[in-house]
């Protein structure tokens, strides 16, 4: 045949290349190797047999290769033409169709170039272009067409049996690269605007719901999103769905070769088994597949070759966990947890922690797939971890190794992680590892307590932390939150490990714990691990007992500034407990030393009175066999510090008295010179509020023990009229207060010593009545009603009445001026009660000679005193003073002796008086005034009976008295103006006056 008759006819065959026809393509095939020549079928064959298709016919590589003849072209004189036409064919199929930027016409240069290769396989043309056909195939190994990758891989396996030995062994030597990644850069492509880069529906559609397939498709969305460089990304995913095509590829392609192969593969072992391992796990099924295929063609024993290859295998999947292509970081997550289970420390041990590295990145990688893997991976190395540090299944020294390489990690870098999976895995294999350990804990026990406490607080729900912050606006209690938030970590996974470290601790272990747990003393943030800290030393001295005693003294130190710093009320008890503890294995000094600085926080500030109670409780709980031989230090505090201004302080104190076995008066009596030179002390500070709080403790005293104080009455006495001058503080009055109690149990002694001493104290309060505070005023009359009546000195009278009736006077002027016109803040009036209080004490001890000097001031005050303006409060007070002089006239001896004076007293109380009181009875609506006001009326009513006098006149006021008798209500007050009215109409010698 002609040459030009072969170039129309390859022309015509050439033009099939689009064709997607696959029968088209292989029959073209055939007409192309027919064309090339040497193919062992003539044309006689073709017409006298039943021949179809060179496919199937005969083997033409292997059995029949001898019946290629030397062909008929050269005896034709045609060698030439075919010549001419194999170079056309050589041409277009590795210049246009091969590298074509089409899909279809790669396909058609495959089945053609795989056609010749195997049907013209001996032709020496087809020998010298061997490495030329591998390189083409190779390339076409990661097209994404399946046919075209399928005929690829048949390809290799024809060119491998047609090669010399050198020639198979690069070509094993390619797909191994291929398969492990490392093949050379493939011939660059260059695209058309058709050519197709992904398979339709591969990466989706765009926007505008458009098919995303071509260069142009991916070029216009790119331009449409504003982001030319995306194109760069799109090919960058096509090259690697090539790779994953290659490596398909290829391992169909060597699986047909491995048969053959032979020893020639055990080169390339140490480095395909690795990846062999990873492939079988990667993604995609099919690679899956194929490389499970050759797995079984080249392993024999796979136990045996994992075994062998186990360090290479699981140095490769190190490295291609941190691969940028997840596939990658999957596969070899999953290969991971399927070849580490079952091994052994001496296998596992230098590549233990890279894997826990490996782990804790794969469980937070951005793929969700690969995050799974690293879950696997977790549960696969938690469970070898957890028997190798398992000394019921490992070697002591195995266990502890093993421990010296994950712990330190783990707590380090997974329990601190901030991917909330990792923290929890790696919290809960901690627990399992302490479970496990035993004795081969010890050596790491710091750092896990020190890591387990501080997780207390780090690993909290954050949520506890905005409630704490916002629960006064929500109306919740911040203690009961607090208690909350502390159950909650005691029943943490946390917890459970640090209950798991006290078991193993021994005396050898605190060397190097108790120092770690003095630093979290100091700088432990968070309520739970404050906590945590208090209650784990708590835990750690129950267990070593007397091993603690050589840190004694440090950790009382640390736990008592704890206390006093600490601002949660839950952390503060919870380190006083601890402190308690601690207490009970110290040395008599240290002890001493402790208690004494728990004892001076009394006199402190808020924080400090507070902190010393929790303390006192604590010891008088855990401690109290130790606390007893301090009582005398502890029992008079707890008894002062009961009067503290703050509720919450002397609640706690208050609580601690009441737990005191014996009564209030035996333990006062026992303690008593401690006390009293507690309260001494108290006195002299310079604080308003430990002043005050002993005022209070010294009236509770003195009204509890009463005369048996007296004894001890000096001390007392001196620092209280120490304190009386001097500025005025707020919640002074509390000094009066006691000193008025302290003179009405021991007024015996007092005198008894120094008969000027109660002048000397009267005249301190009086001083103290002229103060300008209206409370401290009225605090200081009642102290002075109380001294009076305390020492009953006659005397007193005529000292006390002359202010008493000034001061009543000042009060009635404050009345008519107004209370607009008062200065409130110097409060200059004194209610009147008050003063009549006092002026009733004063009458009772008074001689009658000196009321009767004082007569007509004595009136006035009981006048002004009955005003209808008055409340009925003064009036009672009033009512009180009139009996009290009537009494002290009608019991003061033979009345025949009494003075002219005497008479007119009597005869102004009576005409003066009486009538107040009948205004006080019809003005004011009280049935106790009204009861009270007919007894005092009553009272003056007999007084003038009884008195001698020379002339007495008749009572103006009877007439409104009958009338009161018959409209009063209440019938006490009633019967008593009835007899009143009765006294009156049968008064001796009484002379009618005229108006």
């Amino acid at each position: 045949m002609s040459f030009p008759h072969l170039n129309d006819a390859l022309d015509l065959i050439f033009s099939l290349s689009r064709s997607k026809v696959e029968d088209v393509l292989f029959a073209a095939g055939e007409a192309l190797s027919f064309i090339w020549g040497e193919v062992p079928v003539t044309a006689d064959v073709i017409l006298e047999t039943n021949f179809v298709s060179l496919s199937q016919a005969t083997n033409y590589l292997t059995g029949d290769a001898s019946l290629v003849s030397s062909n008929s072209y050269e005896k034709s004189g045609c060698e030439e033409a075919h010549s001419i036409a194999r170079e056309e064919i050589i041409k277009k199929l590795f210049e246009t169709l091969i590298y074509s930027s089409r899909k279809e016409e790669r396909c058609a240069g495959t089945v053609w170039l795989v056609s010749l290769t195997m049907y013209c396989g001996r032709h020496k043309k087809i020998l010298e272009l061997l490495p030329q056909i591998q390189e083409a195939l190779s390339h076409l190994l990661g097209d994404p067409n399946e046919l075209t990758q399928d005929l690829a891989s048949q390809g290799m396996s024809i060119v491998y049996e047609l090669g010399d030995a050198s020639m198979k062994e690069e070509l094993v030597h390619a797909l191994v690269n291929t398969l492990t990644g490392a093949a050379r850069k493939k011939k660059a492509i260059k695209l058309m605007e058709d050519s197709e880069v992904f398979q339709e529906g591969t990466i989706g559609n765009n926007p505008t719901g458009g098919k995303l397939s071509t260069y142009k498709e991916l070029c216009s969305l790119a331009n449409e999103m504003g982001q030319p460089d995306l194109i760069y990304k799109f090919m960058d995913l096509a090259n690697y769905q090539a790779a994953l095509n290659s490596k398909r590829g290829a391992a169909f392609g060597f699986s047909k070769i491995a048969k053959q192969a032979g020893e020639a593969l055990q080169p390339y072992l140490n480095t395909l088994i690795p990846r062999l391992v990873r492939y079988q796990h990667d993604p995609d099924k099919n690679i899956q597949d194929s490389m499970a295929h050759i797995w079984k063609l080249i392993v024999s024993d796979p136990k045996k070759a994992i075994d062998e290859h186990y360090d290479a295998i699981v140095e490769d999947l190190l490295v291609q966990s941190g691969s940028r292509l997840w596939r990658s970081r999957e596969a070899s997550c999953l290969a991971l947890a399927d070849i580490i289970q079952g091994r052994r420390y001496s296998q596992v041990c230098k590549h233990l922690r890279n894997i826990w590295t490996t782990t804790f990145r794969a469980m937070d990688d951005i793929k969700e797939t690969v995050r799974t893997a690293g879950d696997s991976l977790c549960r696969a190395v938690s469970s070898l971890t957890i028997r190798l540090c398992d000394i019921s299944l490992t070697s002591t020294s195995e266990a502890n190794e093993t421990m010296n390489i994950v712990l330190p990690y783990l707590l380090s870098e997974g329990i601190l992680s901030k991917v909330s999976s990792v923290q929890k895995a790696a919290i809960s294999l901690v627990m399992k590892l302490a479970k496990g350990a035993g004795p081969a804990l010890r050596p790491h026990l710091p750092e896990l307590v020190s890591c387990m406490l501080e997780c207390l607080s780090s690993l909290e729900d954050q949520r506890l932390n905005y409630v704490e912050m916002h629960a006064g606006n929500a109306g919740i209690k911040t203690d009961k939150l607090e208690t909350l938030r502390i159950a909650v970590a005691k029943d943490s996974p946390m917890w459970e490990t640090l209950d798991i470290c006290i078991k193993v601790v021994d005396k050898n272990s605190l060397d190097l714990l108790v120092p770690r747990l003095a630093q979290m003393i100091r700088s432990a943030v968070g309520l739970n691990t404050r906590v945590g800290v208090a209650s784990f030393i708590t835990l750690l001295v129950q267990k070593v007992m007397v091993d603690i005693k050589p840190f004694a003294a440090v950790l009382m130190k640390l736990l008592h500034s704890a206390v006093l710093e600490e601002r949660s009320s839950a952390a503060k008890k919870a380190f006083a407990s601890s402190c308690a503890t601690v207490l009970k294995y110290a040395s008599p000094p240290q002890a001493q030393k402790l208690i004494e600085d728990t004892t001076s926080l009394h006199s402190g500030g808020k924080n400090d009175q507070l902190s010393g109670a929790i303390l006192i409780k604590a010891y008088l709980s855990n401690a109290s066999d130790i606390l007893g031989g301090y009582n005398a230090v502890v029992i008079p505090v707890i008894f002062v510090s009961r009067f503290d201004d703050d509720k919450d302080t002397s609640a706690l104190y208050e609580e601690l008295w009441e737990d005191i076995p014996s009564s209030e008066r035996v333990t006062l009596t026992l303690y008593l010179p401690e006390i009293v030179s507690l309260l001494c002390d108290g006195m002299s500070l310079s604080s308003w509020a430990g002043k005050r709080k002993s005022a209070k403790a010294i009236k509770k005293l003195c009204d509890v023990l009463g005369e048996p104080l007296s004894a001890h009455y000096q001390n007392i006495l001196k620092s209280l009229l120490k304190e009386l001058p001097g500025r005025f503080w707020e919640g002074k009055d509390a000094i009066l207060d006691a000193l008025a109690s302290l003179c009405a149990c021991c007024h015996v002694a007092i005198t008894a010593e120094d008969s000027c001493l109660p002048s000397v104290i009267l005249n301190c309060v009086c001083a103290a009545c002229s103060r300008k505070s209206k409370l401290y005023r009225e605090a200081a009359f009642l102290c002075l009603h109380k001294v009076i009546t305390a020492f009953r000195d006659p005397g007193f009278f005529n000292s006390v009445f002359p202010m008493l009736f000034e001061v009543s006077n000042q009060s009635a002027i404050s009345k008519t001026k107004g209370s607009a016109e008062l200065d409130e803040s110097e409060g200059a009036s004194v209610s009147l009660d008050k003063v009549l209080n006092c002026a009733t004490s004063c009458i009772s001890v008074a001689f009658p000679q000196d009321i009767i000097n004082q007569k007509k001031n004595v009136v006035e005050l009981i006048l002004n005193s009955l005003l209808p303006e008055e409340s009925w409060q003064v009036k009672l007070s009033s009512f009180l003073c009139i009996k009290e002089l009537c009494l002290k006239f009608d019991n003061s001896g033979d009345s025949n002796t009494w003075p002219q004076d005497t008479a007119y007293l009597v005869e102004e109380l009576f005409h003066l008086v009486s009538p107040k009181l009948v205004d006080s009875i019809r003005l004011v609506k009280i049935a106790q005034v009204h009861v009270a006001a007919s007894e005092c009326l009553l009272d003056l009513s007999k007084l003038y009976r009884d008195f001698p006098l020379s002339n007495r006149t008749e009572a103006k006021f009877e007439d409104e008295l009958t009338e009161l008798c018959e409209s009063e209500k209440s019938e006490q007050a009633k019967a008593i103006l009835k007899e009143c009215l009765a006294i009156l109409k049968a008064l001796p010698g009484v002379t009618m006056t005229t108006d």
